[in-house]
């Protein structure tokens, strides 16, 4: 009961801040575009969002591992809520400006990475053993249910009430998450060690990195994770959008609705994964997972190539509704690989390296990402856009198939760190 009562707090507490943040993700920039009608300015803020909190992830982990957890995350929790719940004051007495806006958007990002740490390193410890692939669909379907749920309401929130009220409804989902996290009854299993110096900074995260090093299976899956996040996600974020908006000709309602729809992939996906995984074994999920997203990405390249989009009649209904199934579908092979891999990796690495192993995959994973970007955003100006897409599908499938083919068993079926519950 104990552990059932930890899971829900702790899931609640995620729903409840990631609803407020989604609110705010998509109010802030249409709130920067209309103070400023700069997209630099959008552009720095994106950046802020994101550069402080890779450079204080490395850190953040070594917190998780010799404190308090939970401890960690009702602080930040309410630090952060503190901080936007200023932003909502500000705004309400006219004095916000966009200097204010950027310096607090650098200590939430800091805030960000240390609450992420914690948090993803303590699940494991909430529950059985057992559960943990089911906790872990779980939270994925969570996760995506309040991606759709708050950016959804962030543009009419921001179109009615304004900045202030965004402000003050994230502010106060992350005081409700923080109430959650009190709730939950955890033992501290780690062990204070001595203060934190740049010697000990560097020893414990080489150790993080030795560990992967020797473990052939925990390095095939890191070098995987971070390949998967070079090529795929500047894949959405820079290539589709630019596709299906300039090449194609959907309007920003219409882009909109076809992200959703992975997002919706998302959640179908991890809600099978906790239902009917227990039936089939993960290698054989993570395996066909792993091909049909390349299939998929293969589909959705040729969708888009300009004798399809002739064929299907333009941006037209009949286009619409093969790249929604495409898409949706990308979204739920996405969720047979992730959550069954993300569970091995937390099996994979012993509880009292958990935060900060999963603080560097996540350096290198997000680091990833901007240099695909503008990689990406160099090649599509000097390449025609089918082309890039078909490379990339192409290079996504070499990757794919070597990893099933070179995969270690350990990948599949990991040696466990027992957990204590």
């Amino acid at each position: 009961m104990k552990l059932q009562k930890n899971l829900s707090f702790y899931m609640l507490g995620r729903f409840i801040s990631y609803i407020g943040t989604g609110i705010q993700q998509i109010a802030i920039p249409l709130y920067i575009l209309d103070i400023t009608h700069s997209a630099i300015m959008m552009g720095i803020f994106s950046a802020l969002n994101l550069l402080p909190n890779v450079i204080t992830l490395p850190f953040a982990g070594i917190l998780g591992d010799r404190k308090n957890r939970k401890t960690i995350m009702i602080i930040t929790d309410i630090g952060r809520g503190v901080l936007i719940l200023t932003l909502g004051i500000l705004a309400s007495w006219n004095s916000l400006n966009i200097y204010s806006l950027f310096l607090i958007q650098i200590f939430i990002s800091i805030m960000d990475s240390i609450f992420s740490a914690s948090s993803t390193a303590i699940l494991p410890e909430l529950i059985k053993e057992e559960e943990l692939m089911k906790a872990m669909s779980l939270r994925g379907s969570s996760d995506a249910i309040s991606m759709i749920i708050g950016p959804s309401l962030g543009g009419i929130i921001y179109g009615i009430w304004g900045i202030k009220t965004v402000f003050c409804l994230n502010g106060l989902s992350f005081m409700l998450s923080a109430i959650s996290s009190i709730m939950i009854v955890y033992k501290n299993l780690n062990v204070e060690k001595e203060k934190i110096t740049l010697k000990s900074f560097f020893i414990e995260n080489v150790s993080v990195a030795n560990f992967i090093k020797k473990n052939k299976a925990l390095n095939q899956l890191f070098l995987f994770c971070l390949l998967i996040n070079f090529l795929v996600a500047p894949f959405f974020d820079i290539v589709f959008p630019y596709v299906l908006k300039k090449c194609v000709g959907f309007n920003s309602q219409q882009y909109g609705y076809l992200i959703s729809c992975f997002t919706v992939g998302i959640l179908v996906g991890n809600i099978a994964i906790g239902i009917y995984l227990k039936n089939f074994s993960t290698k054989i999920v993570i395996k066909f997972a792993i091909l049909l997203e390349a299939a998929m990405l293969f589909i959705l390249t040729f969708s888009v190539y300009p004798n399809s989009i002739n064929y299907l009649g333009g941006h037209d209904l009949k286009l619409f509704i093969v790249l929604a199934i495409v898409i949706l579908l990308c979204g739920l092979f996405n969720s047979g690989i992730n959550t069954p891999i993300n569970v091995n990796l937390q099996k994979m690495v012993p509880n009292e390296m958990r935060a900060r192993f999963f603080a560097i995959l996540g350096v290198f994973c997000q680091g990833a990402v901007p240099f695909g970007s503008l990689i990406y955003g160099f090649i599509l100006g000097k390449f025609s856009y089918q082309y890039v897409l078909l490379i990339v599908s192409i290079i996504f499938f070499i990757a794919c198939f070597t990893f099933i083919m070179k995969a270690n068993a350990e990948v599949y079926e990991p040696t466990v760190f027992k957990f204590q519950s």
